[in-house]
């Protein structure tokens, strides 16, 4: 194998100061700056980066220093390795570890719940490559129409096979960040299984908050969904404001803004999309799962307790509290409900999959998607692993 020892070199400078504890993006972003590398070579860079984040226990394994790392990483993905590295990978493959290190590379608590949850052969697919994903804002433009204009901009793409507005772009170097449609506010980069989300929202409601907003993912795909609903985007990062009201204004839909403090009105819907663990998104950020650990998930579940019984409270008699995650780890779902239905008797859980025939108006597919209670995105298709449950308030 020809190995480019100049790329080698920064690929061994980005393994050496992976724990510097900035994310991986802009890890690499400084480091490609700082060596001042040109497109080509920055994708050769970060294609091995993150295929080592994804089988790090293997090369931790079978690599002396960051220097011998590089070039195993290299020799694996392109297929050639080296007679010192096919006689480590035979005696790994002899002596049954050899599957556990490459294919199962996850941290314990991780690698167990996927085997528990959904057998082995769930790796592989944590371990592909995401495609990126949009949301047509259907307040601006139908999907066929915005699916035909990127056609003709080079950007070939298909239907997501559930949300009305899904759009899946092949795989291209090409960039959408700066094209007019975007700039327009035809669509916005949003994975199937967030508008999914959005979609168990009743669509007879008239005013909804989002108490944990970000940069206003949600209240976007929600606002593009159900045009006639009044959103309040809140967070308690109030610098995020400035953003959503950017975003709203190039989608054209309008969403106000509130610190908790200005919140006194109670709401139809309060949707928490709840911070989490990330775990149904490593596809798309293969490092975060070397972050995951007992202690985090506790101080996570703590918030989550917190967070879904304060704005309960904001809810109306007869309204709606919905919780989501892009979690599929039972300790952020499930039992977050049941911890919180069995302190809180006034409200009582409407299936999901009821809430989604309404609003997809089809069965189809919904078995990829639900487990009736709750939305719960299987591995194994183009989407996400999310969580969401729909509770009502009855008293």
């Amino acid at each position: 194998m020809r190995f480019n020892q100049f790329l080698g070199n920064i690929l061994s400078t980005a393994l050496e100061r992976q724990s510097d504890g900035d994310k991986y993006d802009i890890l690499l972003n400084d480091i490609f700056k700082e060596k001042r590398l040109g497109k080509r070579d920055r994708i050769w860079v970060s294609d091995r980066f993150f295929f080592y984040l994804r089988h790090k226990l293997f090369f931790d394994e079978v690599s002396e220093n960051s220097e011998i790392c590089a070039k195993n990483i290299a020799m694996v993905l392109e297929d050639e390795p080296d007679e010192i590295l096919s006689i480590k990978i035979e005696i790994l493959q002899k002596n049954g570890t050899y599957d556990q290190l490459f294919n199962e590379s996850f941290p314990e608590i991780l690698a167990n719940e996927i085997r528990t949850l959904y057998g082995k052969n769930a790796f592989e697919w944590f371990n592909s490559k995401a495609k990126t994903v949009l949301r047509t804002n259907l307040r601006k433009i139908a999907r066929d129409e915005l699916s035909e204009m990127l056609k003709n901009e080079g950007f070939a793409n298909s239907p997501a096979p559930l949300s009305p507005a899904g759009i899946i772009l092949e795989p291209t170097n090409k960039s959408l960040k700066n094209s007019e449609l975007f700039e327009k506010g035809f669509f916005e980069f949003q994975d199937e299984s967030s508008q999914l989300a959005s979609l168990l929202v009743n669509k007879n409601c008239k005013n909804l908050l989002e108490p944990c907003a970000g940069g206003g993912g949600k209240s976007l795909s929600i606002a593009s969904f159900f045009k006639n609903i009044e959103i309040t985007a809140s967070d308690s990062r109030t610098y995020l404001f400035k953003e959503i009201k950017e975003r709203a204004a190039r989608a054209g839909t309008k969403i106000q803004t509130a610190g908790f403090q200005d919140i006194s009105d109670n709401f139809d819907t309060v949707f928490i999309d709840s911070p989490c663990s990330g775990s149904g998104v490593i596809r798309r950020n293969p490092g975060d799962r070397w972050k995951i650990d007992e202690k985090m998930l506790s101080d996570l579940n703590n918030l989550q307790k917190e967070l879904i019984q304060k704005f309960s409270e904001k809810v109306r008699i007869g309204g709606e509290l919905i919780y989501v995650t892009c979690s599929f780890l039972k300790c952020e779902n499930e039992e977050i409900i049941k911890d919180f239905l069995n302190k809180n008797k006034n409200f009582s859980l409407i299936p999901a999959k009821e809430r989604l025939i309404e609003n997809l108006g089809s069965e189809e597919l919904l078995s990829e998607i639900t487990d009736g209670d709750f939305l719960k995105i299987q591995p194994g298709h183009e989407r996400d692993l999310m969580f969401g449950a729909v509770l009502v308030r009855r008293r």
